[in-house]
């Protein structure tokens, strides 16, 4: 049933910086602040972002990479001395290792949360194993400026 008091974060990509910070403290800031661990995957996008608002609101992080820190972007490499744990899966090079990793992350939490901006089906495919697993699922949608919004 994962490790107690966890919450997992996954999402697009093409998720800029200023909306993610909104969404999260919208849908976030409740779970902040009750010994939680957090757990990212190290992508760009939505997954930076969490890391970086989560540090910022000294919350307890662990950033699962499918390889090992070595063969992580070096974007990415000054994070790991910020977190609590790097976990690494030591994966081969695969196409599907980002997956096989996001199903890890779900595997290990409690609660999953996905922030999908219609693109790419990485996401979605994360959330569905959630409810598989039966973990807690809030699938929260992403609005990019190019998104037509229909008004009500």
């Amino acid at each position: 049933m994962g490790i107690k008091n966890t919450i997992a974060i996954t999402g697009s990509r093409d998720v800029d910086r200023e909306a993610a910070r909104i969404l999260f403290e919208q849908h976030l800031s409740s779970f902040l602040s009750q010994g939680r661990t957090w757990l990212l995957g190290g992508s760009k996008g939505v997954d930076h972002w969490a890391l970086e608002w989560l540090l910022e609101q000294n919350e307890t992080c662990w950033i699962i990479v499918p390889y090992t820190r070595a063969r992580q972007p070096k974007w990415l490499h000054p994070w790991f001395d910020e977190v609590e744990r790097v976990v690494e899966l030591q994966l081969p090079k695969r196409k599907n290792a980002s997956a096989i990793r996001n199903r890890h992350l779900v595997d290990l939490s409690q609660i999953v949360f996905g922030f999908w901006s219609g693109k790419g089906g990485t996401t979605v495919k994360t959330l569905k194993h959630a409810l598989r697993k039966r973990r807690e699922v809030h699938a929260i949608p992403v609005f990019l400026d190019s998104d037509d919004v229909e008004e009500v």
